[in-house]
């Protein structure tokens, strides 16, 4: 309101509305702003609409007109309202006006209270109680608001299944064709048998070999490969002989919980290369376990992530998406 009649005092309209434009001012800034409405009409010849509700500003216009409850009360200057009202001051006459539009109160009987307050419970308890044509009503403006906004029908159809896509086949946790390299230290037979025992698996997937250990960093560092296996030197001597023979392992880390995958799958792949080179060399017959533990996972034989992903994903979405379209009506209603 005080912009709208800044703007006034630039542009000199020959109309200007004001809705309470001194409401929360103190008495001196509000004198001042009447000062400026008044030089704006006498000065400007500009016709000022105001409404408020104190009675000393009603005081200083030309006309005005008394409403109550949307309704005119009487439209006069000041001065001929006091006169009508045979009142001493505009706020009695206003007052008198109130007293003669609400009139007497009607007085209710007892019994008819009783009716009333009994009506009014009924009504109260079929209000509150499941209602069909409730439901179908808030559907139908549902449907209303959806149809002339198409943005809002598009993320809430539309949006809902592209993140459900997503989400659902890209957040998995599964490990498959995981590219790897070997440093072969050792170049024997064996040592190519092990790196071929790798690559045979659907886990794995071979790239050219390492070099050295500044190619095996600089290739983990771009993210060329996510394991490398080195094979020291001696690794097929210590096969032959039985002893222990070891394989260094380096994962990227920067998942941990793909890397902790990862080692899973080199520990299980290292124990039965082992297991497979002791059967050939001594003999089935030569290693005799007591008792095979064999694993059997019911409804998700192969353990993938994505069945159990996606299911989860739905009640994400059912948070997401309401809050996305609330922000999203709000924004619609104030473009």
């Amino acid at each position: 309101q005080r912009l709208s009649l800044a703007v006034a005092m630039v542009h000199k309209p020959e109309l200007l509305i004001l809705d309470e434009p001194t409401s929360g001012v103190d008495p001196v800034a509000r004198d001042n702003f009447w000062r400026l409405l008044i030089e704006l009409s006498r000065r400007d010849k500009v016709t000022i609409f105001i409404s408020t509700h104190f009675m000393n500003e009603a005081e200083r216009c030309d006309r005005m007109s008394m409403m109550h409850a949307g309704k005119v009360l009487d439209s006069d200057t000041p001065a001929n309202l006091v006169k009508k009202r045979g009142a001493a001051n505009l706020e009695e006459a206003f007052i008198g006006y109130l007293l003669e539009a609400s009139g007497p109160e009607p007085e209710v009987e007892p019994a008819t209270e009783q009716v009333v307050a009994a009506q009014g419970q009924e009504h109260s308890d079929k209000r509150d109680r499941f209602s069909l044509q409730r439901l179908l009503s808030y559907t139908w403006r549902e449907a209303l608001e959806l149809r002339r906004d198409p943005v809002r029908a598009t993320l809430a159809l539309a949006g809902s299944l592209i993140l459900l896509f997503v989400m659902g086949f890209g957040i998995t946790l599964d490990v498959e064709d995981l590219r790897y390299a070997v440093l072969d230290r050792d170049q024997t037979s064996i040592s190519q048998n092990y790196a071929l025992n790798l690559s045979g698996s659907r886990y794995f997937l071979e790239q050219p070999p390492l070099t050295d250990y500044q190619d095996l960093d600089n290739r983990m560092r771009r993210g060329k490969i996510a394991l490398a296996i080195e094979i020291p030197p001696g690794f097929g001597r210590d096969v032959l002989r039985g002893s222990n023979p070891e394989i260094a392992a380096w994962v990227d880390g920067s998942m941990p919980t793909r890397a902790e995958t990862i080692q899973g799958y080199v520990k299980a792949m290292h124990q039965q290369w082992l297991v497979t080179q002791a059967k050939e060399r001594l003999g089935a017959g030569a290693l005799v376990v007591p008792a095979s533990i064999q694993d059997r996972y019911r409804y998700n034989p192969d353990v993938k992530s994505l069945p159990a992903m996606v299911p989860a994903v739905i009640p994400v979405l059912l948070l997401m998406l309401p809050a996305m379209l609330t922000a999203l009506s709000v924004v619609r209603e104030k473009e």
